[in-house]
């Protein structure tokens, strides 16, 4: 500290250190509590002086001067360490290391910090390059006219955005695309937000606060270029990969129902001197491959805004890989439980077949079985009384399984059961058939077929002395 007093009260001259002070400007970027300005210091050897240049940035145009104090210093001296300069009746020094600012040796409200060039010009540079480059990533840092540029990183040439696309997951069929969960027919799986989250973090890193993301129009027209130009050789080697990549990943091109990769044109008509009519094709612009307006440029979770800017921000590739690693994990432990169960329910299907096989021969074999074999008496009786032939029907048949006891697969009767005392035979007329029926009003016996009624007690008189019912008093 006292050396800096030195300084200023003693080493005030005209002009009288020069010799430690290089002829290039000295640039100091400064901010305080009213904003930020740059301090630049000329040497004049002419006339054994310092120039001192206040310059305040334009509001609107980044990296403009917008206002400027010139003031000629005479007291000053310069050193590797300091800035020393009497103004206004004040004593001033600014540290070349620290950014000090002491007025009158006292510190004051300002911090300032050299720098090698020209602030505003290094600015003006920047905006330029930001709204001329298309290799670099650059964007705007607000939606307001007074933004700054931020580098963001490099954008991703068509090779590099193809490299993107030779990764498996995007081999798999729209049918198998099915197995993973979606919402809101964007794909969803355990730790596919990192691209949101990694977007979100690198933004904030370089100040971009913009409600509704969009690109610059030498960033878009870039990027556009090297998208398309990779899609096309996609659908060159791939035919359908285009399809295939607007239904499951990039809706915004599906949507427009024309290939963003193909050259448009429309027909006009022209009248040459003889009159003939000529019509020439003429060029429209061409769809654009990146629409953030689809989705209103919504970079939260996944869906085609958030995957579009992975794809052309060649710094995002790293992370998108990681994605595209854990969604092919998924899918191919899906794909491969769904092919464990069809491979099980075909199986059980093929057993069920062949179960339905055997009991159908089995059926076939037991009624061809019961054909040729001779029937007993009650299995004839009960036959006639059922279905009007003695021999049975496939579809219904009587079996004695024990003497008197007969059963159809439904029922099972011992004839010994029936009240002989009761039995009635008649005909009724039921539904819209009429119906020969055999009952003892407990157990009933029926059949549509047009029998003779007297036939029918005849039999029920053979199985009853056979197989004797009980009686009733009446």
């Amino acid at each position: 500290m006292m050396r800096i007093l030195n300084l200023l009260v003693f080493g005030l001259y005209l002009a009288g250190a020069s010799h430690a002070f290089a002829n290039p400007p000295i640039f100091f970027h400064c901010k305080g509590s009213g904003g930020e300005y740059q301090i630049i210091f000329e040497h004049d050897d002419a006339k054994k002086n310092l120039i001192q240049r206040i310059q305040e940035p334009d509001l609107i145009e980044q990296g403009k001067v917008g206002h400027e104090i010139k003031t000629t210093l005479t007291e000053f001296e310069v050193s590797n360490d300091f800035v020393n300069y009497m103004k206004n009746k004040n004593r001033f020094s600014i540290s070349r290391l620290t950014g000090r600012v002491l007025r009158d040796n006292q510190d004051v409200p300002l911090q300032c910090i050299e720098t090698p060039t020209d602030y505003f010009a290094a600015k003006r540079a920047e905006v330029e390059t930001a709204k001329t480059t298309t290799t670099e990533f650059w964007s705007p840092t607000t939606g307001y006219g007074d933004t700054k540029y931020a580098k963001l990183g490099m954008l991703a040439t068509a090779n590099e955005i193809c490299a993107v696309f030779s990764h498996p997951f995007f081999d798999f069929s729209s049918d198998e695309y099915r197995a993973l969960d979606t919402i809101n027919s964007d794909f969803d799986w355990d730790g596919i937000n990192a691209a949101s989250i990694w977007i979100s973090q690198r933004f904030q890193e370089k100040g971009v606060q913009l409600r509704r993301f969009g690109l610059m129009e030498n960033i878009h027209r870039a990027a556009n270029d090297n998208l398309a130009e990779c899609l096309a050789k996609k659908e060159t080697a791939s035919p359908g990969f285009y399809k295939k990549l607007t239904r499951h990943f990039l809706g915004n091109l599906g949507y427009r129902g024309v290939k963003c990769i193909e050259q448009q044109f429309r027909i006009e008509q022209f009248v040459d001197n003889t009159g003939k009519i000529i019509e020439q094709r003429v060029p429209l612009e061409s769809q654009s491959c990146i629409d953030f307006n689809y989705n209103s440029g919504s970079l939260n979770g996944w869906n085609t805004s958030t995957f579009t800017l992975m794809l052309i921000w060649k710094e995002a590739h790293p992370v998108l890989k990681s994605i595209l690693n854990k969604g092919e994990g998924v899918l191919v432990a899906r794909l491969a439980e769904t092919e464990r169960r069809r491979v099980a329910e075909a199986a059980a299907e093929q057993a069920r077949k062949e179960a339905a096989e055997a009991t159908r021969l089995k059926a076939a074999q037991d009624w061809s079985d019961y054909q040729t074999r001779e029937k007993t008496l009650m299995e004839q009786v009960y036959n006639f009384a059922t279905t009007g032939y003695p021999e049975g029907l496939k579809r219904l048949r009587w079996i004695e399984e024990q003497s008197c006891i007969l059963t159809d697969g439904n029922r099972r009767i011992d004839n010994r059961s029936l009240n002989m005392t009761a039995f009635r035979i008649y005909r009724d007329y039921i539904g819209s058939a009429w119906y020969v029926i055999s009952t003892d009003m407990n157990v009933k016996f029926a059949t549509s077929e047009n029998i003779p009624v007297e036939r029918l007690q005849n039999a029920w008189g053979l199985a009853f002395q056979q197989c004797p019912g009980k009686t009733s008093a009446f």
